[in-house]
């Protein structure tokens, strides 16, 4: 059977780093796997992505080479059976506020005797090169379950979240979290850095006391870089989408900033 190699990192106290997937094209995240990537999350929260698109993006994603995540769009029993039976390697689960939240997440993401998961002969096993028998026995210890802090009630039961057995991970959502610190979002460019860099502290530092991993979703490699320093784990830098705009634009500017010259 194939294993998460990205869970078996973070136990082993490596950083991993990924990326978020918005595309539904095949090159897109095959040249993010090929360029080295460890994981790639596929995002269902904040796209217009459909189940089918995501069925072919884990799969590409698993062919090239790269863990594939899944962002559902809430932690609804439903998204969560959906993506693992598409044979997602793990799951992004958003806005967790509360230990009870987690309990019920991560409960619907494992199978009996340890969770309410459904059983099906899905393309899961496929997906991880094995037998529906030894998928349904093993799959409880290979998937992984990353929930992310994305609030000040987040940040405050962010111990309590990381102690429910079976939480792999607590990822910041540094845009979500900025907002709700900064009343009103609107005045965001003005947030308190100070608030900010304590309520991810606090966070690295209940993972730390429980044992559990953290990481951040990051808009640019020194950011990503700055909390990996800080002990942070799970690193994901950007997404498709930007990277290309941000390329575009790049070359665009030195196109045109050099007209003229010679």
């Amino acid at each position: 059977m194939k294993k998460n190699a990205v869970k078996l990192a973070l136990r082993e106290g490596r950083t991993v780093w990924g990326t978020w997937v918005t595309i539904p094209d095949d090159r897109v995240v095959r040249i993010l796997a090929e360029i080295g990537f460890d994981w790639v999350t596929v995002d269902m929260e904040h796209t217009a992505l459909d189940w089918s698109q995501v069925d072919r993006l884990v799969g590409w994603a698993i062919d090239a080479g790269t863990t594939p995540l899944v962002r559902v769009p809430a932690g609804d029993p439903v998204y969560i059976k959906r993506a693992l039976d598409l044979g997602a390697f793990g799951l992004v689960i958003p806005m967790v506020e509360s230990a009870e939240q987690a309990r019920q997440i991560i409960a619907a993401s494992q199978y009996p005797p340890q969770g309410s998961r459904s059983a099906a002969a899905a393309n899961h096993y496929r997906r991880f090169q094995t037998t529906l028998e030894k998928y349904l026995a093993a799959a409880n210890e290979q998937i992984m379950i990353v929930l992310q802090i994305e609030s000040p009630a987040g940040v405050e039961e962010a111990s309590n979240i990381a102690g429910i057995p079976g939480c792999d991970a607590l990822l910041i959502g540094p845009l979500d979290l900025a907002c709700r610190l900064c009343k009103p979002p609107q005045r965001l460019p003005q947030a308190s850095k100070e608030d900010f860099e304590a309520a991810v502290e606090k966070v690295i530092e209940a993972g730390r006391q429980r044992h559990c991993p953290t990481g951040f979703h990051a808009r640019t490699v020194d950011e990503a870089q700055h909390w990996a320093a800080r002990g942070m784990q799970l690193l994901a830098v950007s997404n498709d989408l930007t990277f290309l705009a941000t390329q575009a634009g790049d070359v665009l500017h030195r196109l045109k900033s050099g007209i003229g010259r010679g």
